[in-house]
């Protein structure tokens, strides 16, 4: 396991680097260290463990194994034409030849989808194995606060500073959702500090506590994680975040105030419905865009123009993970500078489909929702999932309204606070 948790620090301490460097060099790196990390997990682990992950993981086990069937299947040779994509038929026409065709565009970059998809899997998994141990799982909280919060430094210096925007290019984009993610995290290390406060004074014999120093750096690296996201935030993703923060918050006063069960629950329905009222005021429902596209308002008209056009053109079962950047040249105008799509959301309906879309984005509820009640549960360490809970929360709402998730290292930082949360949401006593 030191091994694997080594690797584990390493991929989320190379996340800054990932970020202006993005692409397949970046995400074969991660690839890399994933597969080593799960191979070193698998050699250690104790049997224990295993039945414990088992049961944390048990209602995501196999809806996680559907999206990557799915783009198998995109690869796979279709013997009916209407299923296939129409590039293949026109192919077959050129050539003057029948064969079978694919759902994929672009078999290659389908595979490297899959394999990059697995590495993000094998990342939770040993974040879910590594942050079982408590002293491991604060060094965890503490990396990725440490990082989220540095990630954000570069990327107001390459915004304010001309001489540093050359090597991030375009990555100030993403300076949102790290931000968001970096504040989320320091409200949990100061969660932290306070719990820990709280119970050493509550035992004698337990050294005195000094909390002080662990607040300051939580609130440092907040201050600094607000001042990158009010300078980078648009109004859409200051409510996703006031969401998340809300989602945190909320935990912390069930625990604080030791809400009954129907009040818990009345409280928590009070905050869904308040969020989807506020979610359909902000959707215009005249627009004639795409729900994937509705939100997007921090992507240029240039943008949005293109993938309305791959939208109208694409069908229900998608044009193979990985293979928006292969439609790009056939629908932007020359010299048009577009190489994001405008939303993840928007990506992964061109990509995948419609209908495996939307088990994505169930699929991430139920995340959500697992991580939620972890935290409600748990008692003390709540924090890990409730923070979890809440940048799920984030990610998965600033999909409509970006393409941050798309990045390597937005994604690296996303598995291992995921892994986080699901690893300490449920406590050893009740494992055993």
């Amino acid at each position: 396991m030191p091994i694997g948790f080594s690797l584990l620090l390493v991929s989320i301490a190379i996340a800054p680097v990932l970020i202006p460097f993005d692409g397949s060099l970046a995400q074969s790196l991660i690839e890399i260290l994933a597969a080593m990390a799960l191979a070193s997990v698998a050699t250690t682990v104790r049997a224990a463990d295993v039945n414990l992950a088992a049961q944390i993981t048990s209602r995501l086990r196999i809806a996680v194994a559907i999206p990557a069937i799915w783009m198998l299947i995109q690869l796979l040779p279709m013997p009916f034409s209407g299923m296939t994509h129409s590039i293949w038929i026109n192919a077959d026409e050129a050539l003057n030849h029948r064969s079978f065709g694919h759902i994929s565009i672009d078999l290659g970059q389908t595979i490297q989808a899959i394999i990059f998809y697995l590495a993000n899997i094998a990342l939770i998994i040993v974040s879910v194995f590594a942050a079982r141990d408590r002293r491991r799982a604060e060094l965890v909280l503490f990396v990725l606060t440490a990082i989220a919060t540095l990630a954000t430094v570069l990327l107001l210096i390459a915004r304010f500073l001309p001489a540093a925007r050359m090597p991030f290019g375009e990555a100030g984009g993403i300076l949102a959702a790290v931000s968001s993610l970096g504040i989320i995290l320091s409200l949990a290390c100061g969660t932290r500090a306070i719990e820990r406060a709280e119970s050493r004074r509550s035992d004698p014999s337990k050294p005195k506590p000094h909390p002080g120093k662990a607040l300051l750096y939580a609130g440092i690296g907040l201050l600094l994680c607000l001042a990158g996201f009010v300078v980078s935030a648009t109004f859409n993703i200051w409510l996703v975040t006031v969401f998340g923060v809300a989602a945190y918050s909320s935990v912390q006063i069930v625990r604080r105030f030791g809400l009954a069960g129907w009040a818990t629950a009345v409280f928590v329905a009070t905050m869904v419905i308040a969020a989807a009222m506020i979610i359909l005021w902000r959707y215009n429902m005249g627009a004639s865009l795409s729900p994937v596209l509705e939100f997007a308002t921090a992507a240029s008209p240039d943008a949005i123009s293109v993938t309305r056009r791959i939208l109208a053109d694409t069908g229900w079962l998608g044009t193979g993970a990985g293979s928006y950047a292969q439609l790009l040249p056939i629908y932007q105008e020359l010299g048009n500078p577009i190489t994001k799509p405008p939303s993840t959301a928007a990506a992964w309906v061109i990509e995948l489909g419609w209908p495996m879309t939307l088990f994505v984005f169930g699929l991430g509820i139920g995340t959500i929702v697992a991580l939620y009640r972890g935290a409600l549960v748990r008692g003390r360490d709540s924090f890990y999932s409730a923070a979890a809970a809440a940048c799920a929360l984030v990610l998965l709402l600033q999909a409509f309204f970006d393409a941050s998730l798309l990045r390597t290292g937005i994604a690296v930082l996303g598995d291992a606070i995921i892994g986080l949360g699901l690893a300490q949401s449920v406590s050893r006593g009740s494992g055993s």
